[in-house]
């Protein structure tokens, strides 16, 4: 009878506990709710690795992510004409780097069979930064790029440097896309914003890759800038007949980021990635050097930030 009793008590003050615990939770913490314009199925299962970057898991069978992908893919078909209207601030920043290739199961490959080249390929990545003087816009504006390698996208018309996106932001490019050209397509919702990866096929048209990514800003255009790049090590190294240096591209993407309760726009990224192949010879230092096979991935991560908000407003 007694160990009945106490088994009672013991339930009755767990749940007392508990119960107290869940108000002062409420008391202390004010738990934010966002509304959501046009519900979507989102991936939020994630992966912390080594390097101390997310990634999102698959949590739905292939073909639960193939009309996944459809209906996300249409969804920002829906919602990028709204740019076309918009007017807002816009700075955009631009990164560069050479990494690794990689294979088909994912795994890391040397850039060359020798040790020396090797390591002078890993150090062009601190000469990747992109700099260089203000450039001209024809449409009245200007954008000036800073020491950092960001670009910020001015409008002589307006204190505030508000500009029309459709002559700022060249986004035409991914309406021209169809299902067919997109591999993949995950959502992920994380307090007040949506943000959207679209990775491409790896078959996806060269030219097409060109028109999306290289968005008429000179220092971006891949062979140009993986040659002047490699030029960095002339002390070292020289690129035999680079006029035929190979590019193909792979696992390139997009990255939008949405107002979850207006369904704007408020980022978009584009991710390109290509596998660069070539010859190199040795000189100077490396004078011994004879014509060996140089393979590596050139990343460029190009991003426009959208404010619509005139700082005067939150005055």
């Amino acid at each position: 009878m007694n160990k009945k009793i106490l088994a009672v008590i013991s339930v009755i003050l767990t749940l007392t506990m508990l119960l107290g615990f869940a108000g002062c939770q409420s008391e202390g913490e004010e738990q934010v709710t966002y509304a959501v314009k046009t519900p979507l199925s989102i991936e939020n299962r994630t992966e912390i690795d080594d390097a101390g970057a997310a990634h999102t898991l698959p949590t739905y069978s292939p073909e639960e992510a193939e009309i996944n992908t459809t209906d996300i893919f249409a969804y920002i078909q829906t919602i990028l004409p709204e740019l076309k209207e918009a007017e807002a601030g816009v700075k955009i920043g631009l990164s560069k780097g050479i990494v690794k290739a990689k294979n088909e199961k994912d795994e890391e490959l040397p850039c060359s069979d020798n040790d020396t080249l090797n390591a002078v390929v890993n150090t062009l990545s601190k000469h990747m930064l992109v700099t260089g003087p203000t450039e001209e816009n024809k449409d009245g504006g200007y954008v000036g790029m800073d020491k950092t390698g960001q670009l910020v996208v001015f409008n002589g018309e307006s204190a505030y440097g508000k500009a029309e996106l459709e002559k700022v932001i060249p986004f035409e490019h991914i309406g021209s896309l169809t299902r067919e050209n997109v591999e993949k397509a995950i959502c992920v919702d994380e307090g007040p914003l949506r943000i959207v990866t679209i990775t491409l096929k790896d078959a996806f048209p060269p030219e097409m890759v060109q028109n999306i990514y290289n968005q008429g800003i000179a220092q971006d255009d891949i062979k140009t800038a993986v040659l002047a790049e490699l030029a960095t090590a002339d002390d070292f190294m020289k690129v035999v007949e680079p006029e035929n240096i190979g590019v193909s591209y792979d696992n390139c993407q997009l990255v939008i980021t949405i107002n979850l309760e207006t369904d704007e726009i408020t980022a978009i990224e584009y991710i390109k990635r290509a596998n660069i192949s070539t010859k190199v010879v040795g000189i100077g230092t490396m004078e011994g050097l004879k014509e060996t096979p140089l393979n590596f991935c050139y990343e460029s991560f190009l991003k426009y930030e959208i404010d619509r908000n005139n700082p005067a407003d939150a005055e």
